[in-house]
């Protein structure tokens, strides 16, 4: 397998077939593996299935308190590509494998408890989202420039956000809204919460959850203004490019880098020294040559 190009792997299915029962029964030994190791790793699912691409599996881990959630996604990651090594496999958490399909994702839900009640529900309210939700998705959606490396951290990070990928290219959210970069889940106060739909697969979870707990926490200190939701497609409904989140790593490094609500949250030192790194990764891949290039510009300029 390790002799062969990446072009020449094969993936575990073809097609999209995202949920597809009849894939999930023909892998049903894979599946069983794979749950018997989170139970071993005390690391509960609540789902597990293909999704939209080539050999796509999503793995939905149980919810639970922030940091344990950081520590569970971690070793999930870890976890499972070590196993799929064992069984002569490969598994990427990339965030964008192919240009055919859309990216990997690493959606994030949150919700926020007071005194044993769910403190973003309110049952009289649109979308049943309350004041403090709306003051929290604001923040996220204030700053989800600034912060935008934290959650989108790596060169091929910003291949998954485009236009068609089911991902992000905007700050924008909406009530169920899969084309938002934060989409309000309505239900019973045991499972109304927010969906942050910035990271990629490739994220850290630690690092994920900072700037998607962070920025809330920074709206609803400040209280920035909420957006009007988005009903249709946000990637046609917030197309003006002064609205698009930054389009490289080197852009969002930038940003991350000389913005002041960053220092006060995360601390200078780590704004430095995060930044350094994501722009020493900028610049690792800025004298690679690919084979695209070569098939585009060899013979024809």
């Amino acid at each position: 397998m390790k002799k062969k190009p990446f072009g020449e792997w094969a993936p575990l299915t073809r097609g999209p077939f995202g949920y597809s029962i009849a894939r999930s029964i023909a892998q049903h030994e894979l599946f069983g593996e794979i749950l018997a190791l989170c139970e071993k790793a005390r690391i509960p699912l609540s789902g597990l299935h293909f999704e939209t691409g080539p050999g796509v599996v999503e793995a939905s881990l149980r919810h639970c308190d922030a940091l344990e959630a950081a520590d569970r996604a971690t070793i999930f990651k870890s976890m499972i590509k070590a196993w799929a090594q064992t069984r002569g496999m490969m598994a990427t958490f990339m965030a964008k494998v192919s240009e055919k399909w859309p990216g990997q994702s690493g959606h994030i839900h949150i919700s926020m408890s007071s005194d044993s009640q769910n403190a973003f529900y309110d049952g009289d309210a649109f979308g049943n989202v309350s004041d403090l939700m709306r003051q929290f998705i604001a923040g996220q959606l204030e700053y989800m420039n600034e912060f935008c490396v934290l959650a989108a951290p790596n060169f091929n990070s910003y291949k998954r956000l485009v236009p068609g990928s089911w991902a992000p290219i905007c700050p924008s959210w909406g009530v169920d809204n899969r084309s938002c970069a934060v989409r309000a889940i309505p239900g019973e106060p045991s499972a109304h919460r927010l969906e942050y739909r910035l990271p990629g697969a490739d994220a850290n979870p630690y690092l994920a959850l900072a700037c998607a707990i962070g920025s809330g926490i920074l709206g609803v200190e400040t209280g920035p203004a909420l957006p009007a939701s988005i009903v249709g497609d946000a990637s046609v409904e917030m197309c003006r490019p002064s609205a698009r989140l930054p389009q490289s790593l080197s852009e969002a490094t930038s940003r991350f880098a000389e913005s002041a609500a960053a220092s006060d949250v995360f601390g200078e030192r780590f704004v430095g020294a995060f930044s350094c790194s994501r722009h020493w990764e900028w610049q690792a891949v800025q004298h690679r040559v690919t084979d695209f290039e070569r098939r585009r510009y060899f013979e024809i300029i």
